[in-house]
């Protein structure tokens, strides 16, 4: 088994990817998934009508702020006390655009620490001969935040599993390594600037919670809407088993 970390997107992917947007995306999916159903998509305006037409939720931001007229922000502090009586349609600047990049793997899932345990459990249940760790990064630039999660999943997939290990795997522990704990990764990342010049401090600290969900989000279809693409995430832990009638 191949165990790999790309600090952005920028491959074909032949197995699993587990995609890494830590602030906020894939903190903000397992969160969701947890209480109702979830869309994803990189677009406003896609994301605007798909809630219209099908009666969803609309949450996400942009430069760390919800859009005008959504339901909710991408905030993962105050998804965890929301109460959805909906499904919802989550986008945020980052992680959705990166999920273009990895559509064509056998399983996409998305993956932080706050669902690290689990992810990491499914990956692994899931993979044949690779398993991808895809940093979303920020505005097409590395991004801290993300490439230490990668390197605290590689180092967890280690230790439950024989892999074989490239570079970037290596590197990504190493920074990992540097930081006393994950939140003080998030706090010097600039997303993590944003959100606290923001006041979103909280944000920061859900984030940096370790296996707090057991929710796996992975891509279970896309459609277009709008000219976007829209995908739909199911929790790899409640779905049924892959071939499974």
């Amino acid at each position: 088994m191949r165990l790999r970390v790309d600090l952005l997107p920028g491959r074909e992917y032949p197995d699993v990817v587990i995609l890494v947007d830590v602030l906020r995306a894939t903190t903000a999916a397992p969160i969701v998934l947890e209480k109702t159903g979830l869309f994803v998509t990189p677009s406003l305006r896609a994301a605007r009508a798909f809630g219209s037409a099908r009666s969803l939720l609309v949450a996400g931001e942009r430069d760390g702020l919800p859009p005008e007229g959504f339901n909710y922000s991408a905030s993962p502090d105050d998804l965890r006390r929301a109460r959805f009586e909906r499904d919802v349609v989550l986008t945020t600047e980052n992680g959705p655009r990166a999920l273009a990049q990895v559509v064509g793997a056998r399983h996409v899932l998305l993956g932080s620490f706050y669902n690290a345990r689990a992810v990491t459990e499914v990956a692994l249940r899931l993979a044949t001969e690779e398993i991808s760790l895809v940093c979303a990064g920020m505005r097409g630039e590395e991004a801290i935040e993300d490439i230490v999660c990668a390197g605290f999943l590689s180092r967890r997939i280690e230790k439950l599993a024989p892999v074989e290990v490239r570079e970037r795997v290596r590197l990504s522990q190493a920074l990992l390594r540097a930081y006393a704990d994950p939140l003080e990764a998030l706090a010097q990342s600039a997303s993590g600037a944003l959100l606290m010049k923001l006041g979103l401090f909280e944000d920061l600290a859900v984030a940096s919670l370790i296996s707090h969900s057991s929710a796996v989000p992975r891509l279970a279809s896309t459609e277009e809407h709008e000219g976007h693409p829209v995908y739909a995430f199911e929790d790899a832990n409640r779905a049924p088993a892959v071939g499974a009638p």
